[in-house]
């Protein structure tokens, strides 16, 4: 294989790693930004359908919500809700989620809104419902594989005595009335308004859509519901949005799909730098490189969809991997791009799991980047150990041989590698032309031939000696 044609090569796979690089990128980032439409109108407000009970997949939903709209800059976001509730934990990641959007929140109760349901609409700033809806009955259960299950009732205790100390810091910050949510929680408490018995003790209060509009106090003031509508647009006529554009955000369905990719996520990573490894340590073969392009895009596809990351981590994913290509294939040894390309790398991989919305700061709080942290570097350490086995075995492998072989004999590429003037070489002294890490280039007399070290990192004008020859494949070790 001559020098020109090894350069060649290695030019063609760094230009196409960037120009791959730089596709994803616009992509993405035509998929994640705003359009001119969307920016010119200062009244755009996105509508959020849950018709399902409240989980997991809800999280993401409203996750990839917030995230639309503070793209498309809305003025406002509306929950369409109708809810049988749902699990406890997603409900106060949720009421987190409302409470720091930056745009204002409204809750549409369309038929129903129970338990988990009645929990997240104390988290928006005004509630309105439609004609027969209804909302309360918020006593704490079990959603599991046959449907809602009743709580241990010490447990039960337990919980509701912490979900009730947090809806009603909750309600207190939306201007609602803690006192109602205690009353849908526990039904000790009952409820008393103006000498007027709303429940009594001993029953969970849930109010129809006339019942949650009365007005009591003094100054009056409706006991929930801000008013009784019959659709989104007559709400949004009812806050002074009335000529707002509104934009749809649903379940996609892949929502469960991205639960479990989530889920397995430190696998995906370790699978997809161990591949990296290969096909760098191996370039040309090309079956590495491809599995690792399957494991982050699929990483990133369940993050996405999850609402976690968005373009941005994505792009800077790609780019990192573009200097990595730079260093590697065109500037070995030169180490910037290749520490600049290792930390967007992982910087990208980390804030994809943090789920950072984009009015929020860049850089997370630690206890947001703690896990994903954790997850990242501790598949990267899995990456490297099990490298450090592959390093040893794959080489010997038959497989592996066979795919080698067929990558330095592609005539496609132009290769007239010779098999027999690479075994001529055996036992041969030289020095590496380049870094080794693990493979290069290394000058035996006045022939420059392209050799890979069995793991070692053997820097550039070393000893080296050829222990090794696998068809165009030359192993070489430190000289002593």
């Amino acid at each position: 294989m001559s020098v020109r044609q090894t350069d060649c090569r290695k030019v063609k796979f760094a230009v196409r790693a960037v120009m791959l690089a730089a596709l994803v990128f616009v992509v993405f980032g035509a998929a994640g930004t705003p359009s001119r439409a969307d920016e010119a109108s200062s009244k755009t407000v996105c509508v959020l359908t849950i018709h399902e009970d409240i989980t997991r997949n809800t999280v993401y939903l409203i996750r990839r919500g917030l995230r639309d709209a503070e793209e498309k800059r809305a003025a406002a976001l509306v929950l369409d809700m109708q809810t049988n509730g749902g699990r406890v934990d997603a409900t106060e990641e949720i009421i987190r989620l409302l409470e720091n959007a930056p745009m204002k929140t409204y809750t549409f109760v369309n038929d129903k809104a129970y338990s988990a349901g009645a929990y997240i609409a104390a988290a928006t700033d005004k509630i309105f419902m439609s004609p027969g809806s209804v909302i309360g009955a918020a006593t704490p259960v079990i959603l599991g594989e046959s449907g809602v299950q009743e709580l241990p009732k010490s447990y039960e205790e337990k919980l509701s005595s912490a979900m009730r100390a947090r809806i009603r810091a909750t309600a207190q910050e939306k201007g609602y009335n803690p006192d109602v949510f205690e009353a849908m929680v526990d039904a000790d408490r009952g409820l008393t308004i103006d000498n007027k018995e709303i429940t009594p003790k001993g029953k969970l209060l849930t109010l129809t859509n006339e019942e949650a509009a009365r007005k009591y106090g003094n100054p009056l003031k409706p006991l929930l519901s801000s008013a009784t509508v019959k659709s989104v647009a007559e709400l949004l006529e009812k806050v002074g949005l009335k000529d707002a554009i509104t934009f749809e955000v649903s379940p996609y369905g892949f929502e469960q799909l991205a639960r479990w990719i989530t889920a397995i996520s430190p696998l995906l990573i370790l699978v997809g730098f161990l591949a990296l490894y290969i096909e760098l340590s191996h370039p040309g073969v090309a079956l590495p490189a491809i599995v690792a392009v399957i494991c982050f895009a699929i990483y990133f596809l369940g993050y996405f969809v999850a609402g976690f990351a968005g373009w941005e981590e994505i792009a800077l994913f790609i780019f990192g991997l573009a200097l990595l290509a730079l260093e590697f294939f065109l500037f070995p040894g030169h180490f910037v791009s290749a520490a600049l390309g290792t930390i967007a790398v992982l910087a990208a991989l980390v804030l994809a799991m943090t789920g950072r919305l984009p009015s929020e700061p860049i850089i997370p709080s630690w206890g947001r980047l703690e896990i994903p942290l954790a997850k990242v570097f501790g598949a990267m350490l899995g990456a490297m150990i099990a490298a450090a086995l592959l390093a040893r075995w794959l080489p010997k492998s038959t497989l592996f041989k066979k795919m080698e072989l067929a990558a330095a004999t592609n005539s496609a590429e132009g290769y007239t590698t010779s098999s027999s003037d690479a075994r001529a070489l055996l036992g041969s002294m030289g020095v590496a032309e380049t870094n080794l890490r693990p493979s290069g280039k290394g000058r035996f007399g006045d022939q420059l031939v392209d050799v890979v070290t069995e793991g070692d990192l053997i820097e550039r004008g070393k000893p080296i000696k050829i222990v090794e020859v696998q068809g165009s494949r030359v192993v070489v070790k430190r000289a002593a």
